[in-house]
């Protein structure tokens, strides 16, 4: 069964906030958990940049053919 262990990512050092009772040489998945909301922030994001993109290529289309 699945369980979660709280834990801070620092000078890339994965540290539990709790002492684990786990036996030696244990090997640990990482699943990153994110909010929704950051994921919509990130799409947003990447939406306004491929639109960035095509408006530029629109321009650039229309300058040409002036």
């Amino acid at each position: 069964m699945p369980k979660a262990i709280e834990a801070v990512y620092e000078n890339g050092v994965i540290k539990p906030l709790k002492p684990l009772h786990l036996p030696s040489k244990r090997i640990i998945v990482y699943i990153e958990e994110r909010k929704f909301s950051q994921l919509i922030d990130e799409l947003e994001l990447e939406a306004r940049e491929e639109i960035d993109v095509s408006i530029d290529a629109v321009r650039g289309r229309d300058e040409s053919s002036s």
